[in-house]
């Protein structure tokens, strides 16, 4: 197991960090069932079958949205960027 402490900024008193890391842990475990049920799809297909594979690939897509949704707790709304380096003109 990592421990990402080091790497994890002083908490603030409102909770948001405990939030985030709760978001991440959610966003790298769908991840890694996305990944998974694609393999095993992969590897279904490969076999010839079909059925299988279709069930995966749904996993897959369903890991995706679970993914999608931890995600946005992740994602700052456009007022909180801390420059404004990154916009092109």
């Amino acid at each position: 197991m990592v421990d990402i402490s080091d790497f994890v900024m002083e908490d603030d008193g409102d909770g948001g960090e405990a939030e985030d890391l709760a978001a991440l842990k959610a966003c790298l475990r769908a991840l890694a069932d996305a990944i998974a049920s694609t393999n095993l799809a992969v590897i279904a297909g490969g076999q010839g079958d079909a059925q299988a594979a279709a069930q995966r690939v749904n996993a897959s897509v369903a890991a995706l949205k679970r993914f999608h949704e931890a995600f946005q707790v992740l994602e700052r709304p456009e007022g909180d960027e801390e420059d404004g380096d990154d916009e092109e003109d």
